[in-house]
């Protein structure tokens, strides 16, 4: 299958690096747990730029030149200021040597999409990041640097998220009580604290085309004013549910496939719980991000049940992405295993009961 066998198999020193005492956060950090919505955004930035990423990038920038990839990324990292907005898909995935340092780390060292979710914490989008955390997690091996910090970051967004939910559950209480005028007040509020949350921005919607209603201005809900608020939803976090918009059968479907993430990990075992990660790759597929695809396409790649469908798919992502390098580096004729692919959702899609079901309509 591989060209270069030695390429994918290389050992990093970096997979033995134990974990070191390094300002750990907990759950009991008081400070952290008192600081309102705004400061614990800001903490986590500053946590994120000024501690963290300093320290996973001088794990790169040092290794052997034989490993490019991982090199390469960490140089440019280190020399991004985070300080300033960044495109973290630009850095991260649209970027060649991010895939290649992927490719390049021992089985378990999770130290460079955990260098990602520290971009995205470093921007605000939690929200992101904290899916990214809950499917690195699974395969990150207890003794790497990298894992020690997703633990950390974990503790924190565990913190934060309890405090966004408490702040949204205001709002939604006064929108069943009909007083939509507050809830809005509520959600604004919040977004001014932490503008990047999903969930709010969704709430907001809700509860302004409520009030629309209300108010004998329903014209104002159209189908042109939610697909701008979707968008910068999805912007945020592109595996959140939207429960509305069903335009035509292949939206239709893509709300179901996006619907269908929660009945996934509802078990502890070990065989399901790896299947379910294909399942989830493969559905974050269908809705095109393909970042997130090709990350847990990777994670199951190096497990014999998923392998050359796992392959193709990572690849075919990235393909997607602009990275159209790396394929090079594995024997197969991938135009024709792209092509398959496409076929396979296609018929996927318009064999399902939901598109079928908004095809007569």
């Amino acid at each position: 299958m591989m060209k270069n066998i030695k390429f994918c198999i290389l050992i990093l020193l970096l997979g033995n690096l134990k974990i070191q005492a390094q300002n750990e956060v907990d759950k009991n950090d008081q400070t952290y747990e008192k600081a309102t919505l705004s400061q614990k955004y800001e903490m986590n930035k500053v946590y994120a730029i000024k501690e963290v990423l300093p320290i996973l990038t001088s794990y790169q920038i040092k290794v052997d030149d034989v490993f490019a990839g991982v090199k390469n990324f960490g140089k440019l990292i280190t020399n991004t200021n985070f300080s300033e907005k960044q495109n973290v898909s630009l850095l991260t995935a649209n970027n060649s040597n991010y895939w290649r340092a992927t490719m390049e780390m021992e089985l378990g060292n999770q130290l460079i999409p955990t260098t990602k979710i520290f971009m995205l914490v470093s921007q605000g989008e939690f929200d992101y990041a904290f899916k990214y955390i809950e499917m690195i997690k699974l395969f990150s091996k207890k003794e790497t640097i990298a894992n020690k910090y997703l633990i950390d970051l974990s503790n924190r967004l565990e913190i934060f998220n309890n405090h966004l939910h408490s702040e949204i559950e205001k709002g939604i209480v006064e929108h069943d009580k009909k007083n939509f005028d507050k809830a809005i007040s509520i959600y604004k509020e919040i977004l001014k604290q932490y503008p990047h949350s999903a969930w709010a921005n969704f709430e907001l919607y809700y509860s302004q085309s409520e009030l629309n209603k209300l108010n004998d201005e329903e014209k104002l809900n159209t189908i042109e004013n939610w697909n701008k608020l979707k968008n910068n939803i999805l912007d945020h976090n592109p595996l959140y549910g939207l429960p509305i918009g069903l335009p035509n059968p292949e939206d239709a479907y893509f709300l179901y496939r996006r619907n269908s993430i929660k009945n996934l990990f509802k078990t502890k075992d070990s065989k399901q719980k790896l299947n379910d990660v294909y399942i989830y790759a493969d559905i974050a597929m269908d809705l095109k991000i393909y970042d997130f695809a090709a990350q847990l396409f990777w994670l199951t790649f190096s497990y014999d049940n998923f392998k050359d469908e796992s392959l193709n798919k990572f690849l075919y992502c990235l393909d997607k992405l602009g990275v159209t390098d790396l394929k090079q580096v594995f024997k197969g004729n991938f135009e024709k295993e792209f092509s398959k692919i496409e076929k396979e959702k296609l018929k996927e899609m318009t064999k399902s009961e939901v598109y079928k079901h908004y095809s007569k309509n």
